[in-house]
């Protein structure tokens, strides 16, 4: 064999970092089949005389592994592309390593470079998000739509702010229903979320109401409680109502038939509901049944839940459970 046809030379080394080790890809000038000679000892380092120039010279420098075990490339015969999948290499562990290989079945005098490759720790866990539990301002209300016309109840006809909301009751409704008559219930809820950080990011929230009473008829189409972001003042006036009316975005909702006859019901905020919490100031709901977000006539019958007021006090109240993290 020629020079050329024995030996090989190393055009490049790229790896790729695994979960518990490397994949070391090496590429040559010509096909050949390498071995990864590695070792956790590192390597000696000797100087040999040589004679050069009529003078004997002790600087002639050596490298020799003395503890190693050679790898061979993962691909059969000889090849351009050379790759070796090094696991269960210790956090922290430092290797040293060459390639020496064979041309047609033959040893080559060919060898690379030594490479130091120290395996890294991974990055730290990120610590877990905080969780916040923010219950609601005192001034929680329903109001209350009735007309024989649909339209004039939805619009906001006989408009009247519930007063009970106190004992003995401790209610607040949401619903829309169709029985002798129309009727628009909705129910307004402000959370005074300024505690949580200016740089917070929430990533998961869920609004937690105590049901007592819920219904819904089979014949109802549209048969979710929704949250709506809340335009309500402080305190809630009938005027409010209608600022609700082309308010259409859901925040989050729950299907009346997945309510409870009573206890709490925990309703998953999604996206929007997410981005709509004001880490500021006050964050606003109003809880409304499906059929008075799209304004769709209800049919004969029933979508209702009553909830315990703010006013009831612990263990009944509704709370807004954020989790987040600070920044």
């Amino acid at each position: 064999m020629t020079f050329h046809q024995s030996h090989w030379f190393l055009k490049d080394l790229q790896y790729t970092y695994l979960d518990d080790g490397f994949t070391l890809v090496a590429t040559t000038d010509v096909p050949c089949h390498l071995f990864a000679r590695m070792t956790t000892t590192p390597p000696r380092k000797h100087a040999l005389p040589s004679y050069r120039r009529g003078l004997y010279l002790q600087g002639d420098i050596r490298f020799c592994f003395v503890v190693y075990e050679d790898n061979e490339q993962a691909e059969a015969g000889d090849t351009l592309i050379h790759t070796f999948a090094k696991s269960a290499w210790p956090v922290c562990e430092t290797r040293w390593f060459y390639f020496l290989g064979k041309i047609g079945g033959i040893s080559s005098p060919s060898e690379s470079p030594i490479f130091k490759f120290h395996f890294p720790a991974p990055p730290p866990e990120p610590p877990p998000p905080l969780v916040k539990l923010i219950f609601p301002e005192m001034n929680n209300r329903t109001i209350r739509s009735n007309d024989v016309d649909w339209l004039s109840c939805w619009s906001g006809s006989m408009l009247q702010v519930l007063a009970n909301f106190g004992a003995p009751n401790y209610t607040i409704h949401a619903r829309a229903s169709l029985t002798a008559s129309f009727w628009v219930l909705r129910a307004f809820l402000t959370f005074d979320t300024s505690s949580l950080p200016d740089t917070a990011l929430p990533v998961e929230a869920r609004l937690m109401i105590n049901d007592f009473f819920s219904q819904c008829s089979s014949s109802i189409a549209y048969p979710y409680l929704c949250i709506t972001p809340g335009h309500q003042r402080d305190p809630v006036v009938v005027d409010d109502y209608a600022r609700q009316n082309y308010e259409t975005a859901i925040l989050g909702q729950i299907d009346y038939r997945d309510l409870p006859p009573a206890g709490p019901s925990l309703i998953d905020l999604n996206q929007t509901g997410l981005d709509h919490i004001n880490a500021a100031g006050l964050t606003k709901y109003c809880l409304r049944a499906e059929l008075d977000v799209v304004a769709f006539q209800p049919p004969l019958g029933n979508n209702e839940v009553r909830f315990y007021s703010a006013q009831r006090g612990p263990g009944y109240r509704p709370y807004l459970r954020i989790v987040y993290y600070p920044a």
